[in-house]
């Protein structure tokens, strides 16, 4: 194990010097209204003076209903925070909404302090450096961020709960398929080097068919990340969203690729994952 932590601080510190960003270079779609909307909903945030982090959580999701969808916005030659408020694809609307739900609860709440939090969300220890350095895996994600505090995964805590065990190699296995891996075999073996850590990883899910149970219609709770799992081959999450429930039954806010926007889904999450096949089952993070 020492080896592997090695490992990977050498592909961070190394490989990736001609990608590397200093930990405040930022790289706004649009820096006016991008900040301009960031100032907006934190204010709208504050005002409404919320006490519950989860029901933040979905105070500030609500508030990106209806905008496009839009994928790859994280990708550039040079691996910076990019920002972009106006589209959104699955993961960067949640890490978007819960670096915005934190920055809003504390009375020092300003656009720099969501680049902060937003950064700490999205990057290995919180520090830009490198393709590598960003959580790429949601397993990897909820490691990494539950480690340091910034929330917990709780699906081992439901009772009907059963773990699965999966070998993660997604990219390496379809390097081609993105750009930054393809002709650059330095970064793809660091990708690789991540990779080794989920070997066999085993972890906690809640199989889709008992997600419609008494028991988890109860436990589901407001502002709930939820992951779901997925059968593809060497890949442990296929989508994210938030929960938000409502006359006692979890639905779900997230960016649909297949309605090409972020919506407020009119079915509750186990009539969506009734909808998607490959769909193994589902993890929940609280805040």
């Amino acid at each position: 194990m020492k080896q592997l932590i090695l490992s990977l601080s050498l592909c961070v510190a190394g490989v990736f010097s001609s990608l590397a960003a200093t930990p405040d270079s930022i790289a706004y779609y649009n820096h006016t209204t991008d900040t301009a909307t960031i100032a907006k909903i934190l204010d709208a945030t504050r005002r409404a003076a919320i006490e519950s982090p989860a029901d933040r959580l979905v105070f500030v999701a609500r508030q990106f209903i209806g905008l496009p969808y839009k994928a790859a916005t994280l990708e550039g030659d040079t691996e910076l925070l990019r920002i972009n408020m106006s589209a959104f694809d699955c993961t960067t609307l949640v890490e978007t909404a819960i670096a915005l739900a934190q920055t809003a609860a504390v009375d020092t709440a300003s656009i720099d302090e969501f680049a902060t939090n937003l950064r700490n969300i999205r990057y290995r220890g919180g520090v830009v450096d490198g393709y590598a350095s960003r959580l790429h895996y949601v397993s990897d994600w909820i490691a990494d961020n539950t480690e340091r505090g910034n929330f917990a995964e709780v699906t081992a805590e439901f009772q009907k709960s059963t773990r699965d065990v999966k070998t993660i190699n997604f990219m390496s296995a379809h390097h081609r398929s993105y750009p930054a891996l393809v002709g650059n075999d330095s970064l793809l073996n660091c990708i690789k080097d991540v990779e080794a850590r989920y070997n066999n990883y085993r972890y906690y899910y809640i199989p889709a068919h008992i997600t419609n149970t008494d028991a988890a219609l109860k436990w589901f709770k407001n502002g709930d990340i939820v992951f779901f799992t997925t059968t593809t081959k060497g890949l442990d999450v296929s989508h994210m969203g938030i929960i938000v429930i409502e006359r006692g039954m979890p639905f779900l806010i997230h960016a649909s690729s297949k309605a090409r926007m972020v919506v407020f889904e009119k079915q509750p999450i186990y009539n969506y994952i009734l909808g998607n096949n490959v769909i193994k089952g589902v993890r929940i993070v609280r805040l």
